[in-house]
């Protein structure tokens, strides 16, 4: 092998001004082979901003729907305890009945609270894979 092979550039001179004249900025790019914003990405956009406020509107009704209502002692209860899971079952009862919030409707308080935790965790751990 020659010395003259080795040191010698891989791309002529002649190729390197093409590429200068052919630099063109991202905006260009998309123009040229994309092309400009037409039906196609309209539907695009429009079922992706669906999906995005589909996802904004169970975010914000978990906030609200998932939420633990106030309760109070009954006369069973001996002593009324600070926390309602000191108390026996029965000892107990929601101030506005049990459908109030999906907490009290399901019983997701308590023992079972980490609930309400896991279903918001699976949600957005689909969300992540999906998007």
């Amino acid at each position: 092998m020659a010395s003259s092979e080795v040191t010698s550039p891989l791309l002529s001179p002649s190729s390197s001004n093409a590429y200068e004249e052919e630099a063109m900025g991202v905006d260009d790019m998309l123009r040229r082979y994309v092309g400009e914003f037409g039906p196609w990405q309209l539907r695009n956009f429009m079922l992706t901003s669906i999906a995005w406020a589909l996802n904004a509107l169970h975010t914000m009704v978990v906030v609200f729907a998932d939420r633990e209502p106030a309760w109070k002692c009954t006369g069973r209860a001996s002593s009324c305890a600070q926390t309602m899971c000191a108390l026996e079952p029965g000892a107990w009862e929601w101030s506005a009945g049990p459908g109030e919030s999906t907490a009290a409707e399901w019983g997701l308080v308590c023992a079972f609270k980490y609930k309400v935790g896991l279903v918001q965790s699976a949600f957005f751990a689909g969300s992540m894979v999906d998007y």
